[in-house]
């Protein structure tokens, strides 16, 4: 009996593993692969044109979507389900305008459907359908760029022949936003190539089941449309950055010249470099650059900021004289720590550099991050260039201590520098990823600011914020105060070691914060060849944050 048991035990467990590998084996065909069985069953009764490929969208932390957000209208043809060529030829010419020898030419060759890379207005597809032309077709077609793409140095362009990105997110994420879904355009057709009543034209997504993604950036497009509207008014080339100085939350990234997405091929031979992100492009800094001497000098108890110096205009350092900025209007004379970061004197802080000492100077603006690439992933960000202290003389010490020299930074790298500042000395990690999703919007990874570690004290910071606010009070910085809010910075002009019309090629920087009160906002405006950083990148900030406050 017992044995009798078993056996019939071991028969139910043996039709139970069939019936389950037959039901697994049921869902996979009806389920999964239905839609691409389902075409291979009509693969004889099926006429289909590829008319784009599915690809993921790129949001602003708001949702408002950065990508796809245009569409255009193009004609599809069906060559099998016209009867009388020469008549839809003639149609075709007579409401569209198009290439009459071209169009004919391509229906008396072409067997399989195409379409024609025309674009059409809405009003123009609209008739089209309304006419009901047999295998002719106007169909809708994102564009994953419109012709005023926000921030598309961040989102990147996709090379459309593979449908790979190509740089920024879109390079980034590539297999998360491409999928594995491409998009046709398909006639169901019977036997006598009549289409099948009640199906007819339809839109079909063939692949595996690998829907694409989402990524949600940190930027928010009213503070983008802002920046790069008051850029595009003044036809700057450069950049600009705006952090939210306590999480690292990039909130705008910026960069001009510009290109448009849709048609790379315009912009490959250009000098002006448009593909190149200037916000992760390393520069010298000129007097932005300061800020670090300063509070390095702090941290090391090196100065404090009513110790009082003499400014005769110039300095002389192993027979090397290094001149004020502004040495025509004659000497200073005594002045404050503080005033001589209001005033740029090149004078105290060549002083205060040297007193200093390289090794602790070079120390400090490492733990800030400077020469290292942040943790942004971008290929192409660069990491700047921090001089190796033991190789540093007296004079070169000099020209690092005012931002000169072989120091170069990137704007990124200063916004962030100004969020630790503000952030009372403790640095976080900028980052534009806030999550990712899936077609349905459902989360699927979350990216959060990191904790930071604290690199200069409490007091150092707060010394800073005094002194920054003096800039855009009495300072170089005056034109950057935003009434009602209040601002602080500093303001940098660095000499390119380049002259024009006998005057010297300076690029124009203001770092700074606002309001003063509960600071939300840490930025930098940086104006390739811009000459001075008071005349020209302190009134973009004033210009940008006075519209965005407003807004708030």
């Amino acid at each position: 009996m017992a044995y009798s048991v078993g056996r019939i035990y071991k028969i139910a467990c043996f039709f139970f593993v069939i019936g389950s590998l037959l039901i697994a084996r049921l869902f996979y065909l009806q389920v999964l692969e239905s839609p691409k069985l389902a075409i291979e069953g009509l693969s004889g009764r099926v006429e289909e044109v590829p008319v784009g490929v599915s690809r993921g969208n790129i949001y602003d932390r708001n949702g408002i979507p950065l990508t796809n957000t245009a569409q255009s209208f193009y004609l599809t043809v069906f060559p099998g389900q016209i009867k009388d060529k020469k008549q839809t030829v003639d149609q075709l010419v007579n409401l569209l305008g198009l290439d009459k020898q071209v169009i004919s030419q391509q229906l008396m060759e072409e067997w399989r459907p195409f379409k024609i890379n025309t674009a059409l207005t809405e009003a123009e597809a609209q008739q089209i359908n309304q006419m009901h032309m047999p295998g002719v077709l106007a169909i809708a077609e994102k564009n994953r760029y419109g012709h005023s793409s926000l921030a598309v140095h961040v989102t990147g362009y996709v090379n459309a022949a593979d449908n790979r990105g190509v740089s920024g997110i879109e390079s980034m994420y590539d297999e998360l936003l491409a999928g594995d879904q491409t998009e046709h355009v398909a006639a169901l057709v019977d036997a006598g190539q009549r289409l099948i009543p009640g199906l007819g034209y339809t839109r079909l997504k063939l692949g595996s089941n690998t829907e694409p993604s989402n990524v949600v950036l940190t930027l928010d497009s009213r503070i983008q449309k802002v920046v790069e509207t008051v850029m595009d008014r003044y036809g700057i080339k450069g950049a600009i950055v705006i952090l939210q100085p306590y999480t690292g939350e990039i909130l705008a990234m910026a960069s001009r010249p510009n290109f448009d997405p849709e048609h790379i091929e315009s912009y490959l031979n250009l000098n002006t470099a448009p593909f190149l992100n200037r916000a992760l492009s390393a520069y010298q800094p000129g007097s932005v650059f300061k800020l670090v001497v300063a509070a390095a000098a702090l941290e090391n108890h090196i100065v404090q900021p009513e110790d009082v110096f003499f400014d005769p205009g110039y300095v002389t350092v192993n027979d090397l004289r290094f001149y004020g900025w502004d040495y025509e209007r004659g000497e200073r004379g005594y002045i404050t720590f503080t005033d001589a970061m209001a005033y740029s004197s090149n004078p105290t802080f060549i002083t205060v550099g040297l007193k200093l000492g390289a090794e602790k100077l070079i120390s400090f603006a490492h733990k800030l991050g400077f020469g290292s690439k942040t943790s942004l992933s971008f290929d192409e960000e660069a990491a700047g260039n921090l001089p190796v202290s033991d190789n540093i003389y007296p004079g070169e010490l000099a020209n690092l201590a005012i931002g000169q020299g072989s120091f170069e930074a990137t704007p990124l790298q200063f916004a962030a520098l100004v969020a630790t500042i503000v952030n009372d000395g403790i640095k976080v990690n900028p980052y534009i990823v806030g999550k990712l999703t899936n077609v349905d919007g459902k989360v699927i990874k979350t990216f959060s600011p990191n904790q930071g570690v604290r690199v200069f004290s409490s007091n150092t910071a707060q010394a800073m914020r005094r002194m920054m606010t003096a800039v855009t009070r009495y300072g170089t910085g005056e034109a950057a105060d935003i009434p009602d809010f209040g601002s602080a910075g500093k303001t940098g002009s660095a000499e390119t070691g380049r002259m024009q019309k006998g005057k010297s090629v300076n690029h124009a920087w203001f770092a700074g914060y606002t309001p003063l009160e509960r600071p939300q906002y840490a930025a930098v405006i940086f104006v390739e060849e811009g000459r001075s950083g008071g005349d020209v990148a302190a009134p973009l900030f004033h210009e940008i944050f006075t519209q965005i406050l407003k807004k708030s």
